[in-house]
């Protein structure tokens, strides 16, 4: 096994070990979260079941103010309770006594009924909560209580997932949600299950000028809504006897004044009221939808056979083919993500769809670092003998025609460079760079050997083109120019797709001159250049460096030559770099 196989494998595991390394560290959570609110958010069925009485703003018009006195917040629950609802869940923080008579009509209310109440967990981490805080003392003795803290990722304040279990002073306290759950089905409250987080999937959908947004935890869930009544309704209007019979009710704030609304996945412009996620955790239990996590150890091999698939693909395939391949392999892993997820499964796609594309575009690297030295070793061999003509008239002449000397011969000398070239390779992709400028200097051959010109070098970015070497051409000026023309129509239409691509701006300059020159084989026993030297090419490569993006300069020599088959305009006398007089120099204008 050869050196750079070995290199390039060792490359190959380290990007997996290193994948491995961010998945094991939890590296990318910020973008796991984004791949699960756009994967895995999608709509179905909630249940009917269940029913949100609000403290809306319709309320604060007819009640008033909250906090409502308790006996209004009494008659409002009496309107409810006469009904015989499976459950009344009250998200309200009772923790002090207000008034004697108050509570007191609040207490007869609410005995011997379905009742659970919110209670307030504080200062809590994975170790437990510091603080709990509970309705006051003969209202907590009554009811049953569960916390209602709706915990959003600490990252960007998202809620996505909740516990329904949390540690206080060493024993498990429960949700309101899974509280209110446990009287609907009298579930045994040491059920092993609880405990843990739990992903929660939210929907929004209009309901009466409102947004009602729904979930169903982890499961697929519609654009149904559930029920939504203004408590003063409730209170002013009650509902028709037997409305809320076997009916899950949730009283609880309903409007933005009252400060508890949280961001969803679905709809980060606008929050979620914290009863309704109340809401979608229940519904969560009560169809007994939560999804898992996936085992580690899956997962980690899922990253190691994306690495391995993808590297394979690069180095086995061409890059178009490796491209569209990988993309089905990315395509792949959404499928396998959301096929996972319908069977009871969250599987963590960040890390193998990342190392999918952080090994294709190594492999597109290390491609072109070996295109780049073989490139540069076949061109330090043939690089003298890059116009086909010129390799004809060699195997033609044999070998006396590499031996060191020349000739003297009139010829048109062109030089194009490609203004705004650099600007481009600081924003563009290494292969992008590449790409485009095999763009530019194979529209550059086309137009050399379309007009019968050879091509004597390409020098970075710039190109050397000569006509009447090393075959003569009759008419050779002419040929230069409408080389020159063909250039700046073509290489504008590609310019164009270029800035809408890269908004930066791509043109020609291009400068040529006739006269006599030294053409032939020039340099060393060891390294030689099939080119033209002399004054006529010193002179066409000043008018080159002279010339405006898009621009084409021609010498007096050139357009005496051409004159009557062009459009130009003479610029008068120029003074350029290597001359002590000055030149006329003419713009081409077009051709006639």
């Amino acid at each position: 096994m050869g050196k750079k196989k070995i290199s390039t494998i060792a490359m190959m595991i380290f990007i997996i070990l290193f994948f491995e390394l961010l998945y094991l560290t939890d590296s990318m959570y910020l973008l796991q979260n984004m791949i699960y609110d756009s994967v895995y958010e999608t709509e179905g069925i909630v249940n009917k079941k269940i029913v949100i009485v609000g403290i809306d703003d319709q309320a604060y018009e007819n009640i008033g103010r909250w906090p409502f006195s308790r006996t209004i917040q009494s008659e409002i629950f009496k309107n409810i309770l006469k009904d015989k609802p499976l459950v009344l869940g009250i998200d309200i923080l009772y923790d002090s006594r207000v008034s004697t008579n108050d509570d007191d009509k609040l207490l007869k209310t609410l005995t011997g009924e379905p009742v659970v109440i919110a209670k307030s967990l504080n200062g809590y981490d994975t170790y437990g909560a510091e603080k709990m805080i509970e309705p006051f003392n003969e209202l907590n003795q009554l009811v049953i209580t569960g916390y209602i803290n709706s915990d959003p990722d600490k990252e960007d304040g998202i809620v996505r997932s909740t516990e329904i279990a949390k540690m206080y002073k060493g024993q498990h306290v429960y949700s309101f949600a899974y509280e209110i759950y446990r009287q609907v089905v009298n579930i045994n409250k040491n059920d092993p299950n609880v405990d843990g987080a739990k992903y929660i999937d939210f929907v929004t959908t209009p309901y009466d000028n409102r947004v009602v947004a729904t979930s169903n935890g982890d499961t697929i869930i519609s654009s149904n809504h559930y029920d939504v009544i203004s408590a003063d309704d409730v209170y002013s209007n009650p509902f028709p006897e037997g409305y809320f019979e076997d009916k899950i009710v949730l009283f609880g704030p309903f409007s933005e004044g009252m400060q508890d609304s949280y961001v969803t996945p679905l709809d980060k412009t606008n929050k979620m009221n914290g009863i309704e996620i109340h809401a979608n955790i229940l519904q969560n239990l009560m169809d007994d939808s939560f999804k898992s996590d996936s085992p580690v150890s899956f997962e980690m091999v899922l990253i190691f056979i994306a690495g391995i698939l993808s590297f394979y693909l690069g180095r086995k395939f061409t890059l178009k083919i490796a491209l569209v391949f990988n993309t089905l392999l990315i395509i792949m892993t959404f499928g396998l993500g959301i096929l996972a997820y319908n069977l009871g499964h969250v599987v963590n796609i960040v890390y193998p769809m990342t190392i999918i594309v952080t090994m294709s575009i190594t492999v597109i690297f290390l491609e072109y670092l070996v295109q780049l030295l073989e490139k540069k070793r076949i061109t330090s061999i043939f690089g003298r003998y890059v116009a086909p003509e010129i390799v004809n008239q060699i195997l033609e002449e044999g070998d006396e025609h590499l031996k060191l000397g020349g000739n003297k011969r009139n010829i048109s000398v062109l030089f194009v460079d490609i203004r705004g070239f650099t600007p481009l390779s600081e924003v563009a992709e290494p292969e992008m760079v590449v790409e485009i400028l095999n763009e530019y200097l194979e529209l550059c051959s086309n137009a050399i050997f379309n007009n019968n010109g050879t091509l004597d070098k390409f020098i970075g970015d710039a190109t050397m083109a000569i006509f009447n070497a090393p075959l003569s051409l009759e008419d050779h000026e002419f040929y230069a120019v409408k080389t020159a023309w063909e250039m700046k129509v073509k290489g504008e239409e590609l310019a164009e797709e270029l800035y809408a691509r890269y908004t930066k701006d791509i043109r020609f300059g291009i400068g040529i001159n006739t006269g006599d020159a030294i053409v032939g084989n020039i340099g060393s026993k060891s390294r030689m250049d099939y080119t033209a030297i002399g004054d006529a090419v010193n002179v066409s490569a000043r008018l080159e460096s002279n010339a405006k993006p898009g621009q084409i300069l021609i010498s007096e020599a050139t357009y005496e030559k051409v004159k009557e088959r062009i459009l130009a305009t003479s610029l008068g006398l120029i003074a350029v770099k290597g001359k002590q007089m000055e030149i006329n120099v003419f713009q081409v204008d077009g051709i006639i």
